[in-house]
């Protein structure tokens, strides 16, 4: 395959419209009245999962886990990479290999090396362009930028400037010339990352919507199809396709979707037949338990423009009968080998999965009970999002308490009066530990400290992560920072217990 790459470096936010990165990818040229196949593989939220993992046996029958057919012993990228390779030499078809995002933050590798490992097995594997996760934020600048030049691939995000210059922190879009159809792939994070480490200070986000609807219309003019990969989740991924014209696909991440299958959102009243009439979407959960392909056909209609006439869209299984790839597996191995003693100690046992059931979330209430009872508290609250897996039954490693907990995240202490409490319990709808609550209607129907109802002008000592705090103490005076680790506070927990069980006590229910 001969190939003619040309990249961009990051640019100023006034010529951002006018640069980007040309790659020319294909096999001989197709006759323009032959219609042009190309496949995308993609992923999407892997949180430095580059290893085979498992799922707990029983999983809440309303989330994504619940419709895998595989849950044990799954993922893994040596494999993922096997699985990729095979595609890339079946005849008929050029093929991408894309990320959407959110490779940081969630095993002992991201705790590590801070997507330095993540980089080198992308690199490995052959990904061709990637979109960065809100998570890749919170590493500091420097080290975002260092991920940047470290990896072989375009980091695309027309969104995110420096404040220092103005200038892109990533290349915004690249176009691809695959036989004969330019391709134009941009990128976009969530707004959520000006929230993160690297942005607080250094970093100017634009919202989604803003930055493509001052991209799209230039792309089109210099393409014939231009693609969306987004970390952004699949409701703004809608929203994008509705309200943005000119977008023919959306390789999308951040909301830890499982798509079976594409979604189309129609444009009925388009007199271009952007994609089959539509934009498509897809996305592929979570930690590379599969891998997405998404399969496009593009024809040359009458007036010259190129159409995505069909398309076609799949989760790939990657279980133990794909074997690993050799080379991937050496690169991960030369991360892992210095670190696994340290994630391998046992804290512990676990008597039962730590899952959700219902308004149940085992592996939360574990976090929110460790840190109450450790630190001393009448109370905790934990943020919905904080804890990043469940717990399996078994032996519990130090390595599994990074996976739920890799944020290093640490303990603020403070005190809140019953009527502060409520307000709390109301507008954020936390996660608790010594407290019981329902919500009804809009309204705090029932709170309990203790098994006694809050008194509205009594004190009470509570502790949050310093990340919640930010949100949720506002108007509270004596906040303070321990600078306690919470994932350390958890770990001296399960080592003082030895066994710990999953509690399904309805210490938190909401209804509408």
């Amino acid at each position: 395959m001969n190939t003619q790459t040309t990249l961009f470096s990051p640019m100023t936010r006034r010529s951002l419209l006018l640069c980007g990165s040309l790659l020319l990818i294909g096999h001989t040229a197709s006759a323009q009245t032959q219609d042009v196949k190309l496949t995308i593989l993609h992923t999407n939220d892997t949180h430095g999962h580059l290893l085979p993992f498992s799922y707990p046996d029983i999983r809440d029958k309303n989330s994504f886990v619940s419709l895998l057919r595989q849950k044990r012993d799954i993922g893994g990228a040596a494999r993922r990479a096997t699985l990729i390779k095979r595609i890339r030499a079946e005849s008929g078809h050029a093929t991408l290999v894309t990320d959407s995002g959110d490779i940081c933050d969630g095993t002992p590798f991201s705790t590590e090396y801070h997507g330095d490992a993540d980089i080198a097995v992308m690199n490995a594997i052959g990904v061709d362009l990637a979109c960065p996760g809100n998570h890749e934020y919170s590493n500091p600048l420097s080290q975002v930028k260092k991920l940047i030049g470290e990896a072989k691939f375009p980091y695309l995000s027309a969104n995110s400037f420096e404040k220092a210059t103005g200038n892109s922190v990533f290349t915004p879009y690249t176009i691809k010339v695959i036989n004969g159809v330019k391709i134009a792939f941009f990128g976009l994070m969530t707004y959520d990352a000006r929230t993160y480490n690297a942005a607080k200070t250094d970093i100017l986000m634009e919202t989604p919507l803003e930055s493509a609807k001052k991209l799209v219309p230039e792309l089109r003019k210099r393409a014939d199809i231009v693609i969306a990969v987004t970390h952004i989740g699949v409701e703004e991924d809608m929203q994008l396709a509705a309200v943005v014209p000119g977008i023919d696909v959306i390789v999308g991440g951040h909301s830890h979707t499982l798509l079976p299958k594409p979604i189309l959102i129609p444009h009925p009243d388009d007199l271009r037949s952007y994609s089959a009439r539509g934009t498509v979407i897809v996305q592929d959960h979570q930690w590379g338990g599969s891998l997405g392909r998404l399969d496009l056909t593009f024809h040359k209609e009458a007036n010259d423009d190129w159409v995505v006439s069909r398309y076609t869209g799949a989760l790939l299984p990657v279980t133990a009968s794909l074997a690993e790839d050799a080379d991937v597996a050496k690169v991960i191995e030369d991360y892992w080998k210095p670190i696994r003693t340290k994630y391998a100690e046992v804290l512990g046992e676990a008597t039962g999965d730590f899952i959700q059931k219902g308004d149940d979330f085992a592996e939360y209430n574990l976090i929110c009970d460790a840190v109450r009872e450790e630190m001393g508290a009448e109370f905790d609250l934990e943020n919905f999002g904080g804890v990043r897996a469940p717990l399996a039954r078994g032996k519990i490693t130090y390595a599994d308490m990074v996976s739920m907990d890799p944020f290093g995240n640490t303990i603020v202490s403070f005190h809140a009066t019953g009527k502060q409490i409520k307000a709390i319990l109301l507008k954020h709808k936390p996660a608790v530990s010594g407290l019981r609550y329902k919500i009804e209607r809009g309204e705090v129907t029932k709170v309990t400290l203790g098994g006694k109802p809050l008194e509205d002008d009594k004190l009470y000592s509570g502790v949050t992560n310093n990340y919640y705090g930010k949100f949720i103490l506002e108007g509270i005076a004596d906040q303070m920072d321990t600078k306690k680790p919470r994932l350390e506070t958890t770990l001296a927990y399960i080592r003082t217990k030895k066994s710990v069980a999953p509690v399904f006590d309805g210490r938190r229910v909401i209804k509408k």
